[in-house]
Parts: structure tokens; sequence; C-alpha cells
């Protein structure tokens, strides 16, 4: 019998093991779920798979802790996934990543490539393991610094939004109510992180209290100096808007400053591009005529 086809039998007869313990376990918590079901269908609000997924899978079926958990729930916010069922779908898509590449890899190589050793079949499958463990994570991490750009990018905008809303009278709560819905054209997640941070103002948090939450959402530095400053600020029982103006100004000093820093970089980051692209042509437009011509003269 062919080594590839003995393995993809094996990997074959490995996934549908796994899949049908997972149908029975499935299968042995129906009862539980339907008599759960009437009260997740009145509770839900259109997110049903969502609903069913945490019905079926809790985050201590996966194995997570409370803290765990909090970890890649925090995570996938900053990544922009706000679903209540982002972890569960998380872990879930990895899962089958992590059984699915492997699988793929090996009937590809089965397939398309018919003399390949037991040996390069292992490394394929071991490294197609190690693409779907690690590439979540990547994926994820990649998420985390797009959406971390854009907050940086339109959070001076929201200085600014919000600091001529207080000087114009509002509140700090309905001052980020005004200014939602304008951020949120630029910004999908940024609005919908101050959606958030309005509904627990609404529910009863202090406004630095959610404002702190806030900031740990975005993940940026800015935020945190800005909670930092506004809460000192309500403590001492300083003028708000004043501070907010002052503080849209350092941060619009430092933006000025980070983009003269990253003006006076790019000489030193275009260094190696040229030495490794353009000027090895160069020398080689300069340098060929005189080569042909050596070339000329010492031939016989």
């Amino acid at each position: 019998m062919d080594i590839g086809l003995l393995l993809f039998v094996s990997a074959a007869f490995a996934s549908v093991t796994g899949i049908t313990f997972a149908v029975g376990h499935l299968v042995t918590s129906r009862n539980r779920l339907q008599r759960r079901l009437p009260a997740a269908l009145a509770l839900t609000s259109g997110d049903s798979v969502g609903d069913l997924t945490g019905e079926r899978f809790g985050d201590n079926q996966f194995g997570l802790g409370e803290k765990l958990g909090k970890e890649l729930r925090l995570k996938l916010v900053r990544a922009g996934y706000f679903s209540p069922s982002a972890v569960r779908f998380y872990i879930l898509a990895r899962a089958c990543a992590v059984i699915a590449a492997p699988l793929l890899a090996v009937l590809a190589g089965a397939l398309l490539l018919r003399d390949l050793s037991t040996l390069s079949f292992v490394l394929i499958a071991a490294v197609s393991v190690g693409i779907g463990v690690l590439g979540p994570d990547a994926y994820l991490s990649r998420r985390q610094s797009s959406q971390l750009a854009e907050y940086r990018l339109n959070f001076p905008d929201l200085l600014d939004l919000l600091t001529v809303c207080v000087t114009a009278g509002l509140t700090v709560e309905a001052s980020f109510d005004r200014i939602r819905d304008r951020l949120s054209k630029r910004s999908r997640a940024l609005g919908h992180n101050i959606e958030l941070m309005g509904a627990e103002m609404r529910a009863g948090r202090s406004s630095v209290d959610a404002l702190g939450a806030f900031a740990d959402r975005l993940g940026l530095d800015e935020a945190g100096s800005f909670v930092a400053v506004l809460r000192h600020s309500v403590e001492l029982g300083g003028d708000v808007a004043t501070t907010l103006r002052e503080f849209s100004e350092d941060m619009r000093s430092k933006r000025m400053l980070l983009a003269e820093k990253k003006a006076n970089e790019l000489p030193v980051k275009m260094v190696v591009p040229l030495a490794l692209g353009i000027f090895p042509v160069i020398l080689m437009i300069c340098l060929l005529p005189v080569i042909l011509k050596l070339i000329r003269l010492i031939a016989p």
C-alpha cells in the first residue's frame, strides 16, 4: 500500500473519530440544551448562532480559567471582535485549523507529490500543525496592530471633538454620546468602544472607571495618559475643559514630534534598500563597459 495513501487514511480516521466524539458530546447534552433553549430565545436579540454556541460550548469546556478567559477576551476586543461569543468562536476556529491544516497538507501531498517519502509527509504534517497552531495567534496580533494604528490615528480627533463639546457646556458623558456617531464613520471599532463605555456609565459605573476600561480596551498609551489626567482633574475639582484643551495641545505637539522623528529616520531606513537593490545595478551599469573592454584586450 502506498505510504501517502496510508497516511491519508490514518488522518481521515483520526478526523472522523474526533468528529464522532464531538457529535456524541452534543447528543448527550441535547436534553440540557432543550431545557435552556426557551430562556435563551427569550433573551436573544438576533445573535442566535452565538447564543447556541454559548449553550453548547462554555469557556470551562475549553479548559479556560477566569483569568485566561478575560485575557483572551481583551485581546479579541482590541482586535475588533466585540461579540459575546468571540472567545468560543476563536477557540473553535483554532481547533478546526489545527485539524484541517495537516489533513489538507497530507492530502495535497498524496495527490500532487506521489514520490514523497514518509519523512517528507511527516515533516509536512508537522509544519502544517505548527501553522494551524500559530496562524490564528499571528492573525490576531496583526489585527491588534491594525486596530492600534487606527485608534492612534483617530484619537487626536476624539480629543479635539471632546474638548469642543465640554467647552460648550456638555458633560463628559454627553460629549462622548455626541461625538460617537461622527467617530463611528471614521472608525467603527472606536465608535463601538465609545458605545460600550456609554453603556457602562448608564449602568451606574463612574465616568472615571468607565474611561479606564475604555483605555484598557483601546490599548493606547495616549488613552491611558488621558484617563490619568482626567481622573486627576476630577478628583481635585479642576476645570475639565481646560484640562482637555491642554492635553489636546500636548497630544498635537507629540504627534508633530512623532512625524518629525519618522521623517528623520527615513534616510537611515533607505540605506539598506538602496545598498541591496539600486546600488548594485548602478555599479553594474558603470563597470560593464570597462569589463567588456578588458575582456576584449585579454582575450586571444
